[in-house]
């Protein structure tokens, strides 16, 4: 074989490597999207999943409930005692207690490995303005 020949062969080799090396990774980053897609939907289906979040929200909707009702034991208390600084850090806590419980079921009520698996009969964020989840 000629050197001439040799020399072209080799470039022609160098190149043809190059694009599979760039083509390889230009068919990863077009399929990233789908791959991305089916890659959530696995952990996302898991029993695992779905039967944890169902339960944190079973959870975090009775935890509001209790700390909505706890809010009303401690302001009674307080208007009995309204100078009581133990009933006034109480009722303060309580009520923060409340609005993070509060926070927590409405974050998870958007995060995509939660949202899907709620009971039907929760609601889907907790509405202010009922009072048995207003926290005050």
């Amino acid at each position: 074989m000629k050197t001439a020949t040799k020399v072209w062969l080799g470039v022609l080799a160098v190149v043809a490597v190059f694009a599979l090396v760039w083509g390889g990774y230009a068919l990863s980053v077009v399929l990233s999207g789908p791959k991305g897609v089916g890659d959530a939907i696995k952990p996302k289906n898991s029993a695992k999943n779905w039967t944890s979040a169902q339960a944190g929200f079973e959870d975090t909707y009775q935890s509001i409930l209790s700390a909505d009702r706890k809010i009303a034991v401690h302001r009674d208390a307080l208007k009995n005692d309204p100078k009581n600084q133990v009933l006034q850090t109480n009722l303060t806590g309580t009520t923060t207690v409340c609005m993070s419980f509060v926070a927590e079921y409405n974050a998870d009520s958007n995060k995509y490995l939660k949202e899907d698996f709620k009971s039907a009969r929760l609601p889907y964020e907790i509405d202010s303005s009922d009072p048995a989840t207003d926290c005050k």
